[in-house]
């Protein structure tokens, strides 16, 4: 499979160590963080980038989710759950892509709206509910190379979580999220 690079002139090492560390940095933040949103607004803001990440809609839909999430979930498998594809952006930056399959009976309507209607992260709109992520797992998509020819791959690592949140009284899964973050990350 080819990737798509962003540069192609020859990188240094000390660049691309740079590029690295941000990278391992980036990842702790994500892991600590209760949202991916709240990592991503304090990543931006550290950069001097805007901290305002918007979610950009790429698919909405209301349909089952395929039966390893929706054992994660803790719903009947073939019951209709929300689903939204979306690339969230500081400014004009694309910083990473997610698909989010989320119990929409949890959640309240103003946040079933925002998630049809609006630009809002899921992780804003669920903070009343005082989300965590229960990290799934994490695939490096890209290590750094000494003198790379090739730059960076757009995809920098993959996280998989579920998003739990309280529901009735007690903490229970709101979602389950398939993070893929990107190269302007690094950068």
């Amino acid at each position: 499979m080819t990737r798509a690079t962003i540069h192609t002139k020859t990188v240094d090492e000390d660049e691309m160590q740079l590029r690295a560390r941000r990278c391992e940095a980036l990842l702790e933040a994500l892991r600590a963080a209760s949202s991916a949103t709240a990592a991503l607004s304090a990543w931006a803001r550290s950069r001097g980038w805007d901290e305002r990440i918007l979610a950009r809609k790429l698919e909405t839909a209301t349909r089952p989710a395929p039966d390893d999430v929706a054992g994660l979930l803790g719903v009947t498998p073939g019951a209709p759950t929300g689903f939204r594809l979306v690339e969230l952006t500081s400014g004009a930056r694309v910083l990473s892509r997610a698909d989010n399959w989320f119990a929409s009976a949890r959640l309240p309507e103003p946040v079933n709206a925002g998630l049809r209607d609006g630009l809002t992260p899921f992780g804003a709109l669920i903070a009343p509910l005082e989300p965590r992520r229960e990290l799934l797992g994490v695939t490096r998509l890209w290590r750094p190379v000494e003198k790379s020819a090739h730059g960076m791959p757009q995809e920098l690592f993959r996280l998989s979580a579920v998003v739990t949140g309280l529901y009735a009284g007690a903490r229970a899964p709101l979602a389950v999220v398939h993070e893929t973050y990107l190269a302007a990350l690094a950068l």
